[in-house]
């Protein structure tokens, strides 16, 4: 599939059609821009999870210990 050659004489006489089409590039730029930057965040964020995860299990540990501790 070719793409469209789109020249500045056609801006020119179509003038609306020029800032559609601009808009339309910078619409996509930012979707895209968008998307990765969130895939960014949640890859961030997962290993962050697992981080906490073994944090709480470390930390329940030492209180089921204290309260064995305590009930002896």
């Amino acid at each position: 599939m070719a793409l469209p050659t789109i020249s500045f004489k056609e801006f020119v006489k179509n003038p609306i059609t020029a800032m559609l089409f601009m808009c339309l590039i910078s619409i996509a730029f930012l979707y895209f821009d968008n998307k990765s930057t969130l895939e960014g965040q949640i890859k961030e964020l997962q290993s962050e999870v697992i981080e906490l995860k073994k944090e709480y299990k470390e930390l329940n540990d030492k209180f089921i210990s204290m309260l064995q501790k305590v009930n002896k």
